[in-house]
């Protein structure tokens, strides 16, 4: 019992040097680090007079509280404490602010954004190798993490930064930079294999000409098109909404129905979606060249599929 109890008091202790060596280190000067360091002080007290889980348990609050994440030494640290008090294990994903408690263990992968932005060039871009060519040891790049989970409600993916620590050719290695939040297997600092394909975005100071750019500023389509799958009959441009300098985009005026919809269905703000022109040409693009149209003009295709200008 007196092993026990030893085991127990130096769990919690050497989790409250981790915090005092390892967290607050990395973290700026505030009132709430101030408050962890006060909760530390007390804590220490608290553990020498045996009171180890109330010790544990007031710190690990006061870190939840504040959004002060755990790296993968911290996590292993809390794991030895939940086992030797019983406690919740909730406790080690607040700490992480770890979201799904679905996720299947050995399930993760990187997404092939090469072939994504091959099916999806409007809606999807993804940098070219006269980008990524411009890499070099240091810079920051995204990847998509897909996994597989058991809970519907979360997503299937997170998209985090890799600093890159290696270069060869389109090969890469690099540091995750990010806390997940899903995937429970990687933490920050973890060592990601990448390659030219997986990259989806970067911190270099250059850009390229793409058709997400192009085609992002807004249309209203209807619901029966856009969710339906209803075929693109008819098409117009008017006046555009005023543009909102909260936005980062702007409405093009264009206006994209089936051509069937009653007059009692378009009345109904709820029947229509604004998004961009992209997802629109997503579904059917063969209306593209005439996007450039001025305002006023409207289309409607005919029996053979083409769209005649109606005067």
């Amino acid at each position: 019992m007196i092993f026990n109890s030893r085991k127990r008091k130096q769990a919690v202790k050497d989790f409250f040097e981790y915090v005092k060596s390892t967290i607050l280190p990395d973290e700026k000067e505030s009132a709430i680090i101030e408050g962890i360091k006060q909760e530390l002080e007390s804590g220490f007290e608290l553990i020498e007079n045996n009171e180890w889980k109330i010790a544990f348990e007031n710190l690990a609050s006061e870190l939840v509280e504040h959004f002060v994440i755990i790296d993968r030494k911290g996590t292993d640290l809390v794991r030895k404490i939940i086992k030797l008090y019983k406690l919740d294990s909730k406790w080690e994903f607040d700490l992480r602010r770890i979201n799904s408690l679905g996720y299947k263990t050995g399930s993760w992968r990187l997404t092939d954004s090469e072939e994504l932005a091959l099916e999806n060039k409007y809606t999807f871009y993804k940098p070219s190798r006269e980008i990524t060519k411009n890499l070099k040891v240091g810079n920051i790049v995204k990847l998509t993490f897909e996994f597989d989970s058991s809970n519907s409600e979360h997503p299937s993916a997170e998209r985090m930064w890799v600093q890159i620590t290696e270069i060869n050719e389109e090969k890469f290695k690099g540091i995750l930079d990010n806390h997940p939040f899903y995937l429970h297997e990687l933490y920050a600092g973890d060592e990601i294999n990448f390659e030219h394909r997986h990259i989806i975005a970067h911190d270099l100071e250059l850009s390229e000409p793409n058709l997400v750019d192009k085609y992002y500023d807004r249309c209203f389509v209807t619901n029966k098109v856009l969710y339906d799958n209803a075929p693109i009959n008819y098409i117009y441009r008017e006046e555009p909404m005023k543009k909102d300098p909260e936005r980062d985009y702007v409405d093009t005026g264009w206006r994209i129905l089936s051509g069937d919809e009653p007059d009692e269905y378009m009345n109904n703000s709820e029947n229509l979606s604004l998004v961009s022109l992209g997802a629109v040409l997503s579904k059917d693009d063969s209306f593209i060249e005439l996007l450039e149209s001025e305002i006023g003009t409207s289309f409607e295709r005919n029996e053979n599929g083409i769209f005649e200008k109606i005067e």
